[in-house]
């Protein structure tokens, strides 16, 4: 990723506050640096002992100074560009926002970001740290120091599995998928949601249910947003009531399941229909219009059953 970082505007303007309080500097965009910004430290450091070793006569220890002055300002260089290119996808975010919340992002966080950034070299994992860090700049307190230690943690391997079940998340008061044996039908297995339960980005537990009850005096309708569509639950006035298996994410989960693109998936719709039909109440699903400050849903009808 070289060339030119567009910078301009109060988001971007808050960025490069919140990228120099972590990196101890001001921060330069890439295209205005040089290479001596990221070699500056190693040279200092390395170019003082080597003078004492020679002037100490220790020419063996000069020359292992110079080899570990190459593999210091390799590695720094290697570290500055990672950051560099955390930052540009994070401007790159910030260039479509035209507001964020005017309230700065702490000291702490970003010092934390960028130590972690900085050995961050997978370019797939490069975009999540740099939507986390445009995420922050938005809204701060976004994404807490737990999530990023996991996410710090986190094996290429891992993070796959984490977007793969990401597709099904579904949200009621709480992030969850269903946890029907339907879904291995949709590529889910038990091992993926074993692994990231033992991660730390589903919660631990088995056999944990959603319940909804009837009403006595009236039909009970509930609908559960998945991304752009909500699935519309009815149960009749004195049915029994009805339950889903589920797993919740954690706190951690719920963070990080900001950052993925998903792509709903009818398919899992009819599967969850289908289970809830078996229950002796009905289903269908639609388009969602807009999501209210309350969290009532206005969607597009006719609706489609199930």
């Amino acid at each position: 990723m070289e060339g030119l970082i567009k910078i301009e505007g109060k988001p971007l303007e808050k960025l490069i506050e919140v990228v120099s309080n972590g990196i101890g500097t001001l921060y330069r965009p890439r295209a205005i640096k040089n290479e001596a910004d990221a070699k500056a430290y190693a040279i200092k450091v390395i170019e003082k002992a080597k003078h004492e070793a020679i002037a100490e006569g220790k020419l063996i220890e000069a020359e292992n100074l110079d080899r570990i002055n190459e593999r210091l300002v390799a590695k720094e260089i290697k570290r500055q560009n990672n950051i560099d290119d955390v930052i540009e996808l994070a401007v790159n975010d910030l260039n479509q926002t035209e507001s964020i919340i005017d309230v700065p992002v702490e000291q702490d966080w970003s010092t934390r970001f960028f130590d972690i950034v900085q050995d961050v070299s997978d370019n797939e994992m490069k975009i999540l740290w740099g939507k986390i860090l445009a995420g922050e700049v938005k809204r701060p307190k976004s994404y807490s120091l737990r999530t990023l230690e996991l996410l710090r943690n986190l094996s290429k391997e891992e993070a796959d599995i984490f977007v793969k079940v990401s597709q099904f998340v579904l949200k009621q008061n709480d992030y969850f998928i269903f946890d029907g044996d339907e879904m291995s039908q949709l590529g889910i297995s038990y091992i993926d949601i074993a692994k990231l339960t033992e991660i730390g980005l589903i919660q631990a537990g088995t056999f944990v249910h959603k319940e909804y009850k009837s009403l006595p005096d009236k039909d009970n309708k509930i609908g559960i947003q998945y991304k752009d569509y909500v699935i519309i639950i009815s149960i009749q006035s004195g049915a029994d009531n009805i339950s889903l298996p589920i797993n919740c994410l954690t706190t951690a989960g719920k963070e990080l399941y900001q950052l993925i693109d998903v792509t709903p998936n009818i398919d899992y719709i009819k599967i969850i229909g289908d289970y809830i039909k078996k229950q002796k109440a009905s289903a269908e699903y639609s388009k969602i219009y807009s999501i209210n400050h309350k969290g009532g849903i206005s969607y597009q009808t006719p609706t489609i059953k199930i």
